[in-house]
């Protein structure tokens, strides 16, 4: 039985000490302890005056007595105050540096790839290839439209000129229709409005004559 005792207060002891170790490394008061046990032992130590509590309304708070915590020397303090100041400084290069890596890496992301740069400079080497045989065929005189692209072009060429033969023709008629009854002469309304009858070319035309031109 006395063995029983022993082990029982040794344990206790051990609990005291680990509840009292946490309390001094935090330094904090504590206003709610769930479980039992830990509040047993918190009792404990302030019955030992090893823990203050302080009761506000109804609740109760506990904290470790300052007087029982080692303080710090003032060479001990002036060394805490270089440590952290040398922490900032690297927390600044590092910050620095951080923004170059990020900016280093955006450039990267931002470039293309290799595949990308390959495919690049086999188009480029192709439109080379295309402008050097169109140059030679420059310098030997011969011409470069083929007859598909001559083709369109008449085509396109037949297109417009419809469009202005209709346009000039349906022109024509209303200005006669509005001069009619008008006095003074046509001619006069004409070179007051700055309008030109004269057509640059023949609308008659055939555009392979002008191509061939």
């Amino acid at each position: 039985m006395p063995k029983e005792k022993k082990t029982t207060a040794t344990k206790g002891d051990k609990n005291e000490k680990l509840v009292l170790d946490y309390l001094i490394k935090q330094n904090r008061p504590y206003s709610v302890i769930s479980k039992t046990d830990c509040q047993k032992i918190v009792n404990s130590l302030v019955e030992k005056d090893l823990v203050t509590s302080k009761l506000y309304g109804k609740q109760a708070i506990y904290v470790v007595r300052q007087d029982t915590i080692d303080t710090a020397s003032p060479e001990q303090l002036a060394a805490v105050d270089r440590e952290i100041a040398e922490l900032q400084n690297k927390i600044g290069d590092h910050k620095t540096r951080n923004k170059q890596l990020s900016s280093e890496l955006n450039l990267l992301s931002s470039a293309m790839t290799t595949e990308q740069i390959s495919e690049r400079l086999n188009l480029l080497a192709t439109k080379n290839e295309n402008a050097s045989q169109n140059l030679e065929l420059l310098r030997s005189g011969s011409k470069l439209v083929t007859p598909e692209a001559k083709q369109k072009v008449v085509k396109e060429m037949e297109y417009h000129r419809k469009l202005w033969r209709d346009r000039r023709r349906v022109f024509k008629e209303m200005f006669q229709q509005v001069t009619d009854n008008m006095p003074g002469k046509p001619k006069d309304l004409l070179e007051e409005l700055d309008i030109e009858m004269n057509d640059p070319i023949d609308i008659g035309t055939d555009p392979q004559d002008l191509l061939r031109s």
